[in-house]
């Protein structure tokens, strides 16, 4: 990492001559925090990618984030029928993940498709831009007597310790194991960077504890900073980004406690949530969703799933998982989310909650987003272990009234009423499935669901993949991911590994498959 430290501190202040004046070949001065508001925009927060020529032509050179977290889980699932299948592009080029190999950026001949370590280089980018501004920004602060830039100083603060923390979030979640208690602060995760400054040393993975620590100390940091200051729009953080956030770290901790506490506040203080009924737009997820909170980044999915909207190019290589479809019928059939985010066109499961076409990227975020939906669906799970089911069933249906048909309303919160204990908590997780499909979630939610303080529950994932060359199938093949596999972690990239004496990469095996 010390090449790669260097490089990100270099680029973070070097990169941007747009609003910084550049008085050498090496320098760039800051001379407000005019300037540092936009170094936040250009190099904290995710940059949207947008599509040209297909997803094939820019996906696995790492310009997208990564969007291998779509076919990590149980949402997608590769094409393999007798349809009108198109080429292998993106399902090989996300064959590591997709299927959950020992070297992920191999394609099934061997061949590297793509740069593992993309995701992680940018994600610390990130981090590096946020502790740079941090830096600067202090003589500013000393110095504020206008209350309008007291203000501003205090917003971008607060914007880089709640981007700070978001990133951590993903990296402790890509790279360490779920938290659980008992081994947090022995389980290893990645090295934490919170200096602004090149360092010459050999890096350590600090433990999933120590990560979850310094996150909640942003947020806290965060909130502290945020919670007088106006929303500027649904791209820059909130008071309510922050809150909600700290309600998913505090339920992926197992503190229901203060799960519940913030995600009341974001339900009391936040976006009231989007009814279904009379929903008559084209897409739900756009940057006009009454619930929207925050957004960042882009989508990653686009020419490679099979979409609702025809296009010139349709998109076949993914589908919508037969999973993922069972989990709506099972609740029968006046689920609007039929209509509104995922639906069967023509056989075949196909997705339409973010709307696009093969060759094009819609303006929102499919890979960091936060809506007001998921404070409910917090709320009742850590409502449930904290035993208050009366709060979480309250909460279920206060969601569902929005996303069931009205005529049915009254029926369904008779069987929510219904539930309790294990059922009550299953609803719940399969809720979770439903309502925030295809958002960067599910794959989280199955890791910390099997090692949950209450109501663990193991998950056992299978996956079909098939090779088709010239209209003709080469090979059929059923993988399995057992709720014990140590492939729940993803690998650290090699370059990483091999950059820094001493770090241990995370076990994995080789993947072994049956042929169909």
């Amino acid at each position: 990492m010390r090449k790669l430290y260097t490089i990100l501190c270099v680029l973070a202040l070097t990169g941007c001559s747009g609003f910084l004046e550049e008085y050498s070949q090496d320098k760039a001065y800051v001379k407000g925090w005019e300037d540092l508001d936009e170094l936040m925009l250009g190099n904290a927060y995710f940059n949207p990618v947008r599509i040209v020529g297909g997803w094939w032509a820019q996906g696995t050179d790492g310009v997208f984030y990564y969007p291998w977290i779509h076919v990590l889980a149980d949402e997608l699932q590769q094409i393999t029928d007798d349809s009108d299948f198109g080429q292998n592009y993106a399902a090989f080029a996300l064959y590591g993940y997709h299927s959950w190999q020992l070297r992920v950026y191999e394609d099934p001949a061997g061949q590297r498709t793509w740069d593992d370590g993309a995701d992680f280089n940018k994600l610390y980018a990130h981090i590096n831009a946020c502790n740079i501004i941090l830096h600067e920004i202090a003589p500013y602060e000393a110095a504020a007597t206008e209350e309008n830039d007291v203000q501003n100083i205090r917003r971008i603060k607060g914007e880089c310790h709640f981007l700070r923390a978001a990133n951590y979030f993903m990296l402790v979640n890509f790279y360490g194991k779920p938290y659980e208690a008992a081994t947090a602060a022995q389980d290893p995760a990645v090295p934490l960077k919170l200096s602004h400054y090149v360092e010459d040393l050999d890096y350590r993975r600090n433990s999933v504890a120590e990560i979850y620590d310094q996150i909640l100390e942003d947020l806290e940091e965060a909130e502290n900073l945020l919670k007088d200051v106006e929303r500027k729009s649904q791209w820059r953080a909130d008071i309510n980004s922050v809150r909600l956030l700290m309600s998913r770290v505090y339920l992926y901790m197992c503190d229901y406690a203060n799960t519940q506490k913030y995600a009341a506040m974001v339900i009391e203080n936040g976006p009231r949530l989007e009814n279904l009924n009379g929903f008559s737009g084209e897409s739900f997820l756009t940057p006009e969703l009454s619930e929207l909170i925050f957004s960042m980044g882009s989508t990653s999915i686009f020419g490679s799933v099979s979409l609702d909207k025809e296009s010139s190019q349709s998109a076949n290589e993914f589908r919508i998982s037969d999973e993922l479809y069972a989990a709506y019928d099972a609740v029968g059939g006046h689920d609007l989310r039929l209509q509104h985010y995922v639906t069967r066109k023509e056989g075949t499961l196909r997705y339409k909650k973010l709307q696009g076409d093969a060759y094009s990227t819609p303006e929102m975020s499919d890979i960091f987003i936060m809506r007001t939906s998921e404070a409910y669906l917090n709320l009742a799970e850590a409502a449930v272990c904290g035993d208050n089911e009366t709060a979480a069933r309250e909460a279920l249906k206060t969601l569902r009234r929005n996303r069931i048909e009205t005529a049915y309303a009254a029926e369904d919160a008779d069987k929510i009423d219904a539930l309790g204990g294990k059922e009550l908590m299953d609803f719940i997780r399969s809720e979770r499935q439903r309502e925030l499909c295809m958002e960067g979630h599910r794959w989280f939610d199955l890791r910390r669901y099997r090692v949950a303080a209450k109501y663990a529950q193991p998950v056992n994932l299978v996956r079909v993949m098939m090779n088709r060359e010239e209209g003709r199938m080469t090979w059929h093949r059923r993988f399995t991911l057992t709720s014990d596999d140590p492939a729940w972690v993803l690998p650290l990239p090699k370059e990483e590994i091999d950059k820094n004496a001493g770090m241990i990469d995370n076990p994995r095996d080789e993947r072994s498959y049956e042929t169909l």
